[in-house]
């Protein structure tokens, strides 16, 4: 007896009850691998904070500077703290939209230091050479003082590129070089505090329509 065959109708409902169930299950697994991005995020946030945390531990509680000259560069914040790491792959933040090289091909961050704040550093870097950065010890409130923010360029087409490695605090106006905040999941921005946690936040938690605008960025 020959076996039966599936009629065309059959087969028909066979790839319909696929194509549902496709439907169904891609969105889960695409925000499951966000979810994962996220987390990743985070804890690579988290290591370079407290690289920060060991930094100041070295040198008297102060924060890094945010940058400093050589006879032929400029040795930013995030190479002053690798030495605690060695690991450049924790400067980046995976489901980020920003390059992971600046405009001069070197490896750049997706996150951003509150160094208006906590160095005494202009936005238009005049003061690189003399500039200091705070003492932890500064700090009235460590667990609601910002010190890095996943972050993309304040200016679309910055010279600089589109990284915000230096960020801004909310009160400042935007400028070339200089970054805000980036929401990189659901809408939250990933955060390390000065007391050493992480959290991902929407920027209403602690970055824009708040009083006074730099709450979570000054020493207070």
């Amino acid at each position: 007896m020959s076996k039966r065959a599936f009629t065309l109708i059959e087969l028909l409902v066979v790839i319909a009850i696929i194509a549902i169930l496709a439907a169904i299950l891609f969105p889960v697994f695409a925000q499951a691998k966000g979810a994962a991005k996220a987390t990743q995020c985070l804890s690579n946030q988290r290591n370079l904070g407290l690289a920060m945390i060991l930094y100041q531990n070295d040198y008297d509680d102060t924060f890094p500077l945010a940058a400093y000259p050589t006879d032929t560069a400029f040795v930013l914040w995030l190479d002053i703290v690798d030495p605690y790491v060695k690991n450049k792959q924790i400067w980046l933040c995976p489901g980020s939209t920003v390059a992971e090289k600046d405009t001069t091909g070197e490896l750049t961050s997706h996150f951003g230091y509150n160094e208006l704040y906590l160095t005494t550093i202009l936005t238009d870097f005049s003061n690189v050479f003399t500039h200091r950065a705070v003492s932890a010890t500064a700090l009235g409130s460590p667990a609601e003082t910002v010190v890095l923010s996943s972050a993309k360029s304040s200016i679309q087409g910055s010279w600089c590129g589109d990284d915000g490695k230096h960020l801004l605090p909310p009160s400042a106006m935007d400028t070339d070089c200089w970054g805000r905040p980036d929401p990189t999941f659901a809408q939250g921005a990933t955060v390390f505090w000065a007391d050493g946690h992480s959290k991902r936040l929407r920027l209403g938690q602690f970055y824009t329509g708040l009083t006074p605008a730099d709450q979570y960025f000054d020493l207070d």
